[in-house]
């Protein structure tokens, strides 16, 4: 688990308030690069900077502000944020509980582990065993950032993860997206059941995946490091082929492995 809790606050189930502290459940590994002026290899610098004074802004001297107008703005203080008239100000607010199955997974955005504050683990423990018992998710509201997001808890193990939500507002409409779809024979149609089956496996095991990308990248990088030269195979082209060929090609590819794994 993180080192250090991102939000803390509480966790209310009705009358019950639970001290809790979120802690974020995922790490992205993408590899970040940063801008080098070609000429001289040096790392270019973002100062933050004011056009009206000329000058450098030292990250103590911005607030918040919201455009009125042309050029107008109102400034907020930290202060106007913390009188907002909101339980999900500092608290977890449950709102009502669901059947997860039942949720649109474009809702889905971020997770977070949630866990109890030492005051708190009783009624911690109790709600999370609860939850784990009747199967359900509960619908929450939290403020984080400048935003009262919407999310999900769940038992989860020892702890209680919780996925912010995006609002049904932000969701955009599959309708908009023009897709002409092609009629299909019967015949291509039970290979590619077939060729789905195939590809069925008994249990979800995802830690077998990662990213590709993120190697070959790695390897590049290295190969400069150390000055070796790196062969790179051009892709091939895409040839056109019969889509029933293809269909039964790629079944006996797929139960030639599961031959091969289980031999194995």
């Amino acid at each position: 688990m993180a080192n250090r809790p991102s939000w803390k606050g509480t966790i209310g189930f009705g009358m019950v308030s639970v001290p809790v502290k979120l802690y974020p459940a995922t790490e992205e590994k993408a590899i970040r690069f940063t801008s080098i002026h070609r000429k001289c290899q040096t790392r270019i610098q973002m100062p933050r900077w004011c056009p009206t004074c000329n000058g450098k802004v030292e990250a103590s001297e911005l607030v918040k502000g919201y455009e009125v107008g042309d050029k107008q703005y109102v400034l907020l203080e930290e202060t106007d944020f913390a009188a907002l008239p909101l339980k999900s100000l500092k608290s977890i607010e449950v709102v009502e509980f669901v059947d997860g199955s039942k949720i649109d997974a474009r809702h889905y955005e971020k997770s977070y582990f949630v866990a109890p504050e030492d005051a708190g683990v009783k009624a911690f423990s109790l709600f999370l065993q609860a939850m784990a018992q009747v199967n359900l998710v509960g619908i929450c509201k939290l403020v984080r950032g400048d935003k009262e997001h919407l999310a999900t808890i769940r038992a989860f193990g020892r702890v209680i993860l919780l996925n912010t939500l995006f609002y049904s507002e932000e969701l955009r409409n599959a309708a908009d997206v023009q897709v002409k779809l092609s009629e299909v024979s019967e015949r291509e149609m039970q290979m590619a059941i077939t060729l789905i089956k195939t590809l069925v496996s008994d249990t979800v095991d995802l830690t077998k995946y990662h990213d590709r990308y993120r190697d070959a990248l790695m390897q590049v990088i290295q190969a400069k490091v150390s000055g070796q030269p790196l062969t790179v195979q051009a892709p091939k082209e895409e040839q056109a082929v019969d889509l029933f060929d293809t269909l039964m090609a790629s079944i006996n590819a797929e139960q030639k492995k599961k031959e091969t794994a289980g031999a194995a």
